[in-house]
């Protein structure tokens, strides 16, 4: 691997130009902006979830993903409840379990992301660029996106849940922050963050970074990469407005598997892997009582997948990745009082364009255009200390050109339409008294596989999925010194002739390729998970248990631990931060290309140590980190064990 210092050293330069020309302009009114709470496209105007989603969703602050030993959006997974991250080789470094499910959608400033964008942007995506994360462990919130994958060639990729990201408003603090990290591995990180108020009624951001590790020698999982985030926000009397831009270039070597893991061969590469991203959102305010919203996105990737051997250093081949996705967005909402209550409306029109001229993910070659044509409708009444919601959505999904697979065949396919994924949901919350708050949803779709047989040439049925949701919580300690509160989710999903790769065959036109053979199958799943949280004095804690029982999956393999278990503990002064972290994963069956074995089965520990000073009218903050206390080779895919121990250091200065 090659670190380019060249790009490093204009990066540094460009930002720190970018420094002084943004003071110029500025000038007096860098001093930051309230925005009014009434008003904006990232409030609760446009983004409200009804409140029977108050026990399913996380949100991380940018100061809270700080004190967390994380390189990237993507390794905080690992710290919510319910979820975490699976790393390996192949063609993807990432991949995202929740609740026993593992496909996530994620929506950054309104732009909803497919699948292999979104794990790009994820890993890519500094911390200093990120307001919040929100980890929605619900998909019946049907104003955010599609219950399926819009990348497939079938329809059974079940969405479990959304990842909500907002990046960093100009209006917001920090104006000016430059931040530099070091750690295991020849990890090496800057970046900085600058803002700027035009006028009392637009700003503008930007954030710049440089990533790159060596990683251990014999893991090959290497990494560079510039990134760059440019933010302009806008407020006026009756609408605000946003818009953003995203780049990424970069390599990306991909973890080299044990014996094991069958792939043990194979030498990855991304080189180059480049990711842009371009959208806007606005809203109108009509009146105190309706809003329109609209939201734009173009994400684009270019990645070339260089293939070599770690055996024969003559073997080599090249597969190109191209992908082009296009997301529109238009809602209205309307806030009104009834029967002694408040009600909130929201209805929209959702649409989404797909194509990969190069072919997807595992079909190299194979062309895929194709497109989502969406309605939804969501209401929620509330009164006193109740409330109820209702959500439907249908997703009418079009194959422009794409392939089916017939028994040992693909043939190309054109103007192929599924049948609607129709979603209905439901809600409630009771506030039983000041303490204690209590939460029902059920989820309901139906959908057609498309373009996938079983053995004997059958068209699979059609797919029923049924998901229910209980919760409680309960503030048992509310005073200035301490507080002490509980919760409680239980779930329990019926998957009716639900589709799964049931066998793999020789693929007639490359040997050393297989093509799944699916079928239908129903099974069922349902777990709890159990939060608490607590804090006396300076000292805070939490702790978070959650307990899936996928059933008797066809396969025989789940591919999840049964339970995850996290314990945080943290001390804070004004000066001083002080966290200590432990998770559990029990031992579970994994599959991978060379057969079965085991996952999880481990305890990790994790500590930081953060220090805030001042001179010369500077912020400073340094932060100690340890990941893996134990240094434990862990692995969540059978074959691709864990880095072991990775300490870093982080520096942040405030001007």
């Amino acid at each position: 691997m090659k670190f380019h210092s060249p790009k490093l050293k204009q990066s540094v330069l460009s930002a720190a130009l970018l420094a002084v020309m943004l003071e110029i302009q500025a000038g007096e009114q860098l001093e930051v902006v309230e925005v009014n709470p009434a008003k904006g496209i990232q409030t609760d105007d446009v983004y409200s979830e009804p409140k029977s989603f108050s026990h399913n969703t996380q949100t991380f602050t940018q100061e809270s993903m700080r004190d967390l030993p994380i390189a990237n959006a993507y390794e905080m997974l690992d710290y919510a409840t319910g979820a975490f991250i699976q790393t390996q080789g192949r063609k993807s470094a990432y991949f995202a379990s929740i609740r026993a499910g593992s496909n996530l959608g994620m929506i950054i400033d309104g732009a909803y992301l497919p699948p292999p964008a979104a794990s790009k942007v994820l890993m890519q995506l500094p911390v200093s660029a990120i307001e919040s994360i929100s980890v929605v462990r619900d998909a019946s919130a049907l104003n955010l996106g599609p219950l399926t994958s819009i990348v497939g060639p079938m329809t059974s990729s079940r969405t479990e849940g959304f990842i909500v990201i907002k990046t960093l408003s100009a209006f917001k603090q920090p104006q000016r922050e430059l931040h530099a990290k070091v750690g295991s591995y020849r990890q090496f990180e800057v970046d900085t963050s600058l803002s700027a108020h035009f006028s009392e009624e637009v700003a503008g951001r930007v954030v710049l970074a440089h990533q790159q590790k060596q990683g251990p020698s014999d893991y090959y999982n290497d990494y560079r990469r510039d990134v760059g985030l440019w933010k302009l926000d806008g407020l006026g009397e009756h609408f605000d407005w946003q818009l953003n831009f995203f780049h990424a270039d970069g390599e990306q070597g991909l973890q080299r598997g044990l014996d094991s893991s069958g792939v043990s061969d194979d030498k990855w590469r991304y080189e180059p892997l480049k990711m842009r991203m371009i959208n806007a959102q606005a809203g109108y305010y009509w009146n105190a009582h309706s809003t329109t919203a609209v939201r734009l996105s173009h994400t684009q990737s270019d990645a070339s997948l260089q293939k070599y051997s770690h055996v024969n250093p003559n073997a080599y081949a090249e597969e190109k990745t191209e992908e082009e996705f296009i997301n529109l967005d238009l809602s209205h909402a309307l806030n009104h009082e009834l029967a002694g209550g408040q009600n909130l409306l929201r209805f929209g029109y959702n649409s989404m364009w797909y194509h990969n001229p190069t072919g997807m993910l595992y079909y190299p070659g194979f062309e895929r255009k194709e497109q989502i044509q969406a309605l939804y409708l969501q209401n929620e009444f509330r009164k006193q200390a109740w409330s109820v919601d209702m959500g439907l959505r249908a997703d009418k999904r079009t194959i422009d050109v794409g392939y089916e697979q017939v028994a040992n065949q693909r043939r190309i396919i054109e103007d192929v339409e599924l049948d609607a994924l129709l979603t209905a949901a439901i809600g409630a919350s009771y506030q039983a008294s000041e303490q204690d708050l209590l939460t029902l949803r059920t989820l309901y779709t139906e959908q057609q596989p498309l373009s996938v047989y079983t053995a004997n040439n059958d068209q699979l049925a059609q797919e029923n999925r049924l998901r229910t949701e209980l919760g409680w919580s309960r503030q048992w300690i509310a005073l200035a010194q301490a507080r002490f509160s509980t919760t409680l989710t239980g779930f329990h999903e019926r998957l009716q002739d639900g589709a799964y790769v049931a066998s793999q065959i020789e693929d007639p036109e490359d040997p050393n390729s297989k093509i799944n053979v699916y079928d239908n199958a129903s099974w069922r799943n349902q777990g709890y998970e159990i939060e608490i949280k607590g804090a006396w004095h300076r000292l805070n804690y939490e702790i978070a248990y959650s307990r899936v029982s996928p059933g008797d999956t066809p396969s025989g393999v789940v591919n999840v631990p049964e339970s995850l278990v996290r314990a945080r503990i943290g001390y804070q002064t004004p000066a001083w931060q002080l966290h200590l972290g432990a998770r559990n994963m029990e031992e579970f069956i994994s599959a991978n290309k060379a057969g079965i074995g085991t996952a999880g089965g481990f305890t990790t520990y994790d500590a930081s140590a953060g220090y805030r000073f001042k001179t010369d009218g500077l912020a400073h903050r340094l932060v100690f980190s340890a990941k893996n206390l134990t240094d434990e080779k862990y692995e969540t895919v059978y074959g691709f064990p864990s880095e072991g121990l990775n300490l870093g250091v982080d520096y942040y200065v405030r001007f």
